[in-house]
């Protein structure tokens, strides 16, 4: 019984082979001799250089428009009407330790800070992220936020930090 397995095994084997061959040889026997392709590549060549210059001077163009509307912290802090409200947060592994965890509406800022290493620092709101920012050793991150509505807000972790980074998490509430 095995012995006529590996026959037709064997068999197989060659007649795909020689199929395979054959395949080759035709096509093989089908090309053309090499043609010159100079024209055509000077025009694909002329044609990236245009590409790439006009995407270049469009980059340029949106970057110059868009700068002015990027949240730094002078921009912000120009913005912030009156004395916001300041939350000082520490994160550490795996929790975030804030001094209040009941802020008034209107403007808060949290100035948010590692001890051990690189954490994230999201607010989220009924599954939707509001605001975040990075928590640094040695650093302190301004994050002004002008709270509207009144509720819980969630603070999640979004920089992977360990083994328990998918529990760090707190709460706080808006009055």
């Amino acid at each position: 019984m095995s012995h006529t397995i590996q026959i037709l095994v064997g068999v197989s084997i060659l007649v795909s082979t020689v199929v395979i061959a054959a395949i080759f040889w035709w096509v093989g026997s089908r090309t053309q001799p090499q043609q010159d392709y100079k024209s055509v590549t000077e025009r694909g060549y002329r044609l990236r250089r245009e590409y790439f210059w006009g995407l270049l001077i469009v980059s340029i163009l949106l970057f110059g428009v868009g700068i002015y509307s990027f949240p730094y912290p002078q921009i912000v802090e120009s913005r912030v009407t009156g004395k916001p409200f300041v939350v000082k947060v520490m994160s550490s592994q795996f929790m975030f330790d804030m001094s209040e965890t009941e802020v008034p509406r209107g403007w808060v800022r949290f100035d948010v800070m590692a001890n051990d290493v690189n954490h994230g620092f999201g607010i989220y709101k009924d599954g939707w992220l509001i605001a975040q920012t990075q928590a640094m050793p040695d650093y302190v991150n301004r994050l002004y936020v002008n709270f509207t509505e009144p509720g819980k807000y969630e603070v999640w972790c979004l920089e992977y930090c360990g083994l328990a980074h998918h529990i760090m998490m707190t709460e706080f509430e808006v009055k």
